[in-house]
């Protein structure tokens, strides 16, 4: 567990919210549980129709063009300016951010790059699965298929090797188009993004099982390995 998720507090619901579903995931390499929560909250309504929000929160969907906005945008300068991006930045600066009001400008322009990079890729998920791993989805059978990942070992080496927060968000989405944009969990996917730009900014981990690259491959070639059930 990192120093960070630690001292990080419980996640603090919204007045009137609701509390089931509001769970985060347990483990993160990156995102304190307020953010994680923040995030889960943000994407519900970005892609959930009112009737299916009622079931986490009295607050309504966005507007459905606002994600559409959001998705056409391909780099960090022009998702800083969408209405998406802009509502998740001020919930995250008034609720989970609130101990760093005296952080420099250096610390603050480095959120904003890496949650504009998380708000264009996890803004392509349509449907998620709690605790669910990116590299796992990927390396999943094909359906219709015998053992065809959804992702080839190629484009997956390509996916670990992005040099630019661009490069990153035009990668993942292209891997989670081929995941169905379903089936991987919105924390976990932005904990992998906030992992990468930790290390391009040569932050790594101490323990090399705990850096992206591992991480992802570890998660990608153990399904891959999985044998295909009888009648699959």
């Amino acid at each position: 567990m990192s120093e960070v998720e630690q001292q990080a507090p419980r996640p603090r619901a919204a007045e009137g919210e609701a509390t089931a579903g509001n769970a985060v995931e347990r483990y993160r390499y990156v995102l304190t549980d307020q953010e994680a929560y923040e995030l889960r909250l943000w994407w519900r309504r970005l892609v959930m129709d009112d009737k299916t929000l009622k079931r986490y929160t009295q607050q309504r969907p966005y507007p459905r063009g606002v994600r559409a906005t959001l998705r056409r945008s391909a780099t960090i300068e022009s998702v800083m300016l969408t209405e998406a991006f802009r509502h998740l930045w001020l919930t995250l600066e008034s609720r989970a951010w609130t101990e760093a009001v005296n952080e420099g400008p250096n610390k603050r322009n480095q959120r904003l790059e890496v949650w504009s990079v998380i708000a264009a890729v996890v803004c392509e998920l349509r449907d998620e699965t709690f605790d669910a791993p990116l590299g796992k989805r990927l390396g999943e059978k094909r359906p219709k298929t015998v053992d065809t990942p959804r992702m080839s070992d190629l484009r997956f080496q390509q996916l670990l090797d992005c040099h630019s927060r661009e490069e990153l968000i035009r990668r993942f989405r292209r891997a989670l188009k081929l995941a169905d944009n379903a089936g991987i969990s919105v924390v976990r996917l932005a904990d992998m993004v906030a992992l990468w730009d930790l290390e391009q900014r040569g932050q790594y981990r101490v323990k090399a099982a705990q850096r992206f690259a591992f991480v992802m491959s570890d998660a990608y070639f153990k399904a891959r390995a999985l044998k295909p059930a009888a009648g699959d």
